[in-house]
């Protein structure tokens, strides 16, 4: 795979050039940190930050689903390999584990991210560390469903960590989901929060949401919002879900893909 490098001033920066000249949206990239900059003493010896991109063969998307005839056939070939198993284990005399057992079972296996945490905490402390939060330590939390949260303790700026709207949370975002692709190749989704953020933002967004949509139909006409990150439209879509005469589109290439709110 032919890998791609990118300076910027910030790792954020970095990231975004590389995914808009390379016409591709975060997760079909494997992203690495080489270097993630810093501002320097008073203005001097500042470092650029630089990150490696290298394009992924497989294309993994949120809540990708196999399309009917593909999942039909699987379903058919899975159920074709259970009753050929169930003979033989009769045929053997041999006892199949309980329902218990079994779930247990396939949890601990399949969830590649659980088993791996504390790889993926380590490389987001140093990434975090390299950036000057030395006193900063990273708490995993599983939230369920293939949803995991790694929380950012012990900074005294969170401000500054948190960035301008979230965006060097963000950018750390990206950066564990794609590490955690080294682990499993299933949909999952890590969430990288500091102080609270994530709770705050999600009140603002969906303030933003009803506002905005207030405004659209007062106006008459479609209201665009600023990009944002897939997990930020998705707030302000559900948002607006429920609400009768108003729709909400996602327009636009990652990573300035953005939402237009209509209400009639």
């Amino acid at each position: 795979m032919k890998v791609y490098t990118y300076k910027e001033k910030t790792v954020d920066l970095a990231i975004k050039k590389g995914l808009k000249e390379l016409g591709l949206e975060e997760s079909q990239v494997k992203i690495e940190v080489e270097e993630a900059g810093s501002n320097g003493i008073l203005g001097l010896f500042k470092k650029e930050a630089i990150v490696k991109l290298t394009p992924l063969d497989i294309e993994y998307k949120e809540n990708q689903e196999l399309n009917k005839e593909d999942n039909k056939d699987i379903l058919i070939e899975e159920k074709e390999s259970k009753e050929n198993i169930k003979n033989d284990l009769v045929e053997n005399n041999i006892s199949t584990p309980t329902t218990e057992e079994k779930i247990f079972s396939k949890k601990e296996k399949e969830d590649e991210i659980i088993n791996n945490k504390e790889k993926i905490v380590d490389y987001m402390t140093k990434i975090v560390h390299s950036m000057g939060f030395d006193t900063a330590n990273l708490k995993f939390i599983d939230e369920g469903n293939k949803n995991y949260t790694i929380k950012i303790l012990g900074v005294e700026n969170t401000s500054l960590l948190i960035g301008k709207r979230g965006n060097t949370l963000n950018s750390l975002q990206v950066l564990a989901n794609n590490y955690g692709k080294k682990f499993s190749k299933k949909y999952f989704r890590i969430n990288i929060d500091c102080d609270e953020y994530r709770d705050s933002r999600k009140e603002t967004l969906e303030e933003l949401a009803l506002n905005m949509a207030k405004k659209s139909k007062k106006l008459g006409k479609p209201i665009e919002l600023e990009p944002m990150t897939s997990f930020e439209r998705k707030i302000i879509h559900n948002a607006l879900s429920n609400i009768q005469n108003v729709e909400t589109e996602s327009k636009g290439k990652e990573p300035y893909r953005y939402l237009v709110i209509t209400a009639k």
